[in-house]
């Protein structure tokens, strides 16, 4: 990029170099037998952290990334992680890392984003924006998949996916890394935890930056009188610390913080313009008090705020600015109360309280109202049953009201063994999507939001099979998805409306995993999607009929080195609406695509904690789509497509201690 963020890379370069003294100035490491790492030892039961591990017991559709082995795959961007890693789950990225991303949970695209828990959606426009989230830090991020309102509430029709960032130790800890790759891609990372008389702390950083590349056709940029492109790349730097203490009131208690700050500049690249930028800075905190008050009762308290601000630019060829540093962003502050409740021996109540107050400026789309309150109370009961102990099911309700409109949503799911060590997961329920500040008060250029609209609502199904023979697991299912009073445009696009008209989701998802032989393992995964409006039997905008993933994996028996190849077939997609742009389509087919990845890691050193990692995405510089878009220039009208990031090489070390 041409606008590298010297201020903060200098920054981050400071916190590195405090992280480094630390390990240096610190006795424990003058022993060159290493340090034993032992992770904190927590009283209380946690209700928050074991709760997507506990929804997957009772029948819901989980999948779990861990931070290692987004390590050790040499990953340095999460949406390309998650694309490559999840099974069911289509990402793809606009212009290859730090940039949009079309995410579709089995097709739908109402999908629920948290860090630690804390909502990270855009409450302006709806959706969440990756682009700032460094992977560096993750521990570990759970995917739930399906209708996930009751205890998340708003905008995980689809599902959730929560990034949750590794933990403070007991005992010093830490890890320092830097990576350099293809398009001048930097970065540098660190971070050190210890804990002290009781106090557990950790301070973490890191910083990225990367020129990226071209993303439009030549001819394209020619027809756009574009007579000096640019590459499309970003910066971005993360800072934080944590802090954590045990109590020993009653059956023990834990107090947690948790300060983040993700900052950069982000290019948004067209053909016709000569560069548009986000200059973006996001915030992320919340304090938790987790406490167990006797054998049977627990509880937490936890506010949160988010803040996600971006000061946007926007250029045009001639030199003249559209936008030029004109603010746009949002406050999201709120209160999460918890409870757990055992009672007639393993029979246990969930329930809570959810408050949220939303607040949002847009100087470049004008907002009529900029605050909203969001209230709701929530209860789940899980009964053990004495006829079939084995058998865990679950049957919720949340009640969900703002200033405009109330919903009542319901959630039941089961998981039981069947036979042969099959068992069968089942969750059926309904989720919602509140309206977006634009769609309720958009006051813009003669378009204007719908005070009275109603949330949308829907009606999700996910059954499946799981099961082992042999050296392979395996998982067979079905998935189904009916949004009710979806929210569009109205037909002459100056306002929005509920549709009368269903949209229909559904389709299966295979699983097949193989236990390691010597050393090698495997896993692949095939998911259909039939996507459609009511009103016709078209494939939904941006999703993918079908998707084929495979990662095959070497670790050797040491773990000092190992070798992997993750693989991925899109097939086809459709983008409606361009008789206008091209006379003779109507529709513009893409994707069909295979993308591979090769990546490789070793380590060495004394209990192995320096490792070096090379990876390659898309190995063979395969030439695709990620999108398709439409542009007027000078009166002639064309569509365009936006090129998938090309081949790039990330070479990585980091060291462990």
């Amino acid at each position: 990029m041409k606008k590298n963020s010297c201020g903060t890379f200098v920054l981050t370069v400071l916190t590195m170099g405090l992280l480094l003294g630390v390990f240096l100035t610190n006795p424990a490491f003058a022993n060159d037998k290493g340090v034993t790492l032992e992770e904190m030892t927590v009283k209380a039961r946690q209700i928050e952290e074991r709760l997507s591990a506990e929804l997957k017991k009772i029948g819901h559709h989980v999948e779990i990334i861990s931070g290692e082995e987004i390590e050790k795959k040499g990953f340095v961007d999460l949406n390309q992680a998650l694309e490559a890693l999840v099974p069911g789950l289509f990402v793809s990225v606009k212009t290859g890392r730090g940039d949009y991303a079309n995410v579709k949970m089995h097709g739908g695209n109402e999908v629920l984003w948290l860090l630690d828990g804390v909502r990270l959606n855009n409450r302006l426009y709806g959706g969440g924006y990756m682009d700032t989230i460094s992977v560096k830090m993750i521990d570990r991020i759970e995917v739930l998949k399906g209708g996930e309102g009751l205890f998340y509430g708003t905008d995980s029709q689809a599902g959730v996916i929560n990034i949750i960032t590794k933990k403070v130790t007991k005992n010093v800890s830490g890890e320092i890394g830097a990576s350099y790759g293809s398009k001048n891609h930097i970065g540098i990372n660190g971070h050190v935890s210890d804990t002290l008389n009781n106090h557990g702390f950790m301070v973490f950083g890191g910083h990225e930056g990367w020129d990226g590349y071209r993303p439009f056709e030549n001819n394209i940029y020619e027809r756009s009188n574009n007579n000096a492109p640019e590459d499309r790349g970003y910066d971005r730097t993360t800072i934080g610390g944590k802090y954590e203490k045990e109590f020993d009131f009653a059956k023990g208690a834990t107090l947690k913080a948790h300060i983040q700050r993700n900052t950069g500049e982000f290019d948004f690249a067209r053909p016709n313009e000569k560069m548009a930028v986000n200059d973006r800075t996001e915030d992320v905190q919340f304090i938790k008090w987790d406490h167990d008050l006797s054998d049977t009762f627990s509880y937490y308290v936890k506010a949160f705020n988010h803040r996600w601000w971006t000061d946007y630019t926007r250029q045009k060829l001639d030199g003249t600015f559209l936008y030029n540093k004109a603010e746009w962003g949002y406050e999201d502050r709120g209160v999460n109360i918890m409870g757990s409740q055992l009672f007639d021996g393993n029979h246990e109540l969930l329930f809570g309280i959810d408050y949220q107050n939303y607040w949002a400026k847009d100087d470049v789309w004008h907002i009529a109202k900029n605050e909203e309150n969001s209230t709701a109370v929530f209860a789940q009961f899980r009964p053990t049953l004495a006829f079939s102990p084995e058998t865990k099911l679950s049957v919720g309700v949340r009640y969900n009201r703002t200033e405009e409109n109330d919903i009542t949503i319901y959630n039941f799911s089961i998981r039981t063994p069947l036979f042969a060590g099959i068992h069968f997961r089942g969750m059926l329920g309904t989720s919602f999507g509140l309206p977006t500040a634009e769609q309720l008060y958009l006051d813009e250029n003669g378009s204007w939001g719908n005070p009275n609209l109603k949330p949308e609502k829907s009606v999700n199904a996910d059954l499946g099979f799981e099961g082992q023979f042999s050296i392979f697991n395996w998982e067979a299912g079905y998935f189904y998805q009916r949004l009710e009073d979806a929210i569009s445009y109205t037909s002459d696009w100056t306002s929005f409306e509920n549709s009368d008209k269903d949209t229909i989701i559904d389709g299966f998802e295979i699983q097949l995993t193989t236990h390691p032989i010597n050393g090698i393992s495997l896993l692949t995964s095939a998911t259909t999607v039939d996507a459609h409006n009511n009103e016709n039997a078209t494939q939904l905008a941006q999703t993918p009929e079908y998707m084929i993933k495979a990662n095959l994996k070497y670790r050797h028996a040491s773990n000092r080195f190992g070798l992997d190849l993750t693989t991925r077939y899109v097939g086809d997609m459709v983008q409606s609406g361009y008789k206008a742009y091209d006379p003779y389509l109507d529709e513009i087919e893409y994707g069909n695509y295979f993308l591979a990845d090769l990546s490789g890691f070793y380590s060495f050193g004394f209990d192995l904690k320096h490792t070096v990692t090379l990876r390659f995405e898309n190995l063979f510089d395969k030439k695709y789509a990620s999108r398709v878009s439409k542009a007027s220039v000078g009166g002639d009208k064309f569509s365009y497509e936006t090129l998938g990031m090309p081949f790039t090489a990330t070479l990585s070390y980091s060291y462990e201690f």
